[in-house]
């Protein structure tokens, strides 16, 4: 394969990574897994976010299962505390190996990997669900994780949430309030992102949402469901505040307060030189002293509908 590691179980994120029995013989353990993303810290990861692996192998050498237990049900008393009255099983050795293989042969996803250490030394607790929901013990003298490529972006990284400050222009003044933004980044053509934008006002939640992946139509539907005498200020709707005219990403906008933009091409070198676009890069949410709103008689290179 491409890619491997060996003995690094803490560069992955295991979290319902797929395991299914490939091959067992003599204590040499080998699964398929599926779903299972690589931290962006791992140096064999050329990207800046946790990557979900397209497929991989973990190869273990000379594994030893020491404990198998399955978990128990829970249940609430009257007084709202948990309680079990199943009795605790847990198997051991031989019985422990049967019955971590039997779960294997059916698939499991894994919840995490946990590397433990008491008197007896080193050892990973596996939680797990299978056709039971149980926890496993292993150790082992390798573990080797092989894979070819990556599919896409971790679950996680595409399911984002961001807590800002907005100022909302209200018949009572400027009023500062918190903006909660949620968003699936996923992006490819097959693919709708989902974005939800909120803020209270008046002790009322208000939700505004989309489907572009630069947040803009959510914030604009946001501006829609506000009573018609509150505005939202910030860059995202000042006339100074630029788009990249090569393209965006969500969030980004460009403060250009200071020159005159009468057309696209005037943004390119405001956007693409590295210290001019450092200097004036700004979020949606930012406001400053110069803000003013777009209007048709000023030009502005920005998505914004209004």
């Amino acid at each position: 394969m491409k890619c491997s590691l060996l003995n690094r179980f803490l560069d992955f994120e295991f979290h319902d990574a797929q395991f299914n029995l490939k091959d067992c013989e003599n204590d040499n353990l080998c699964v398929a897994v599926k779903y299972l993303n690589i931290h962006k810290s791992a140096k064999e990861n050329p990207y800046e976010y946790d990557m979900e692996i397209a497929a991989a192998e973990i190869h273990f050498q000379n594994l030893q299962v020491s404990s198998f237990e399955p978990m128990r049900a829970y249940k609430l008393d009257d007084n709202g505390n948990l309680y079990t009255d199943e009795p605790q099983i847990i198997y051991k050795g031989s019985k422990a190996e049967e019955e971590f293989i039997a779960q294997l042969k059916r698939g499991i996803s894994v919840y995490n990997i946990d590397m433990c250490e008491d008197e007896r030394g080193v050892f990973w607790s596996i939680t797990a669900n299978g056709k039971i929901c149980f926890t496993v013990s292993v150790s082992f003298d390798d573990a080797v994780v092989g894979w070819e490529e990556y599919c896409k972006k971790a679950w996680y990284e595409l399911h984002r949430q961001y807590d800002y400050d907005i100022t909302l222009d209200t018949p009572a003044g400027e009023q500062k309030t918190a903006v909660h933004i949620a968003c699936d980044e996923e992006n490819n053509a097959d693919y709708l992102p989902s974005v939800s934008v909120s803020i209270k006002y008046e002790k009322e939640e208000i939700w505004g949402y989309g489907n572009d992946y630069l947040w803009i139509d959510a914030f604009a539907d946001l501006q829609k469901k506000l009573p018609t005498n509150v505005k939202i200020k910030c860059c995202l709707v000042c006339k100074h505040g630029n788009m990249c005219p090569v393209g965006n990403f969500p969030n980004e906008i460009f403060c250009t307060k200071d020159v005159s933009i009468t057309q696209k091409s005037d943004l390119f070198f405001y956007t693409e030189d590295d210290r001019e676009r450092a200097e004036r890069l700004r979020r949606y949410t930012d406001i400053c002293e110069s803000f003013d709103y777009q209007s048709p008689d000023f030009f502005t290179y920005n998505d914004w509908p209004g």
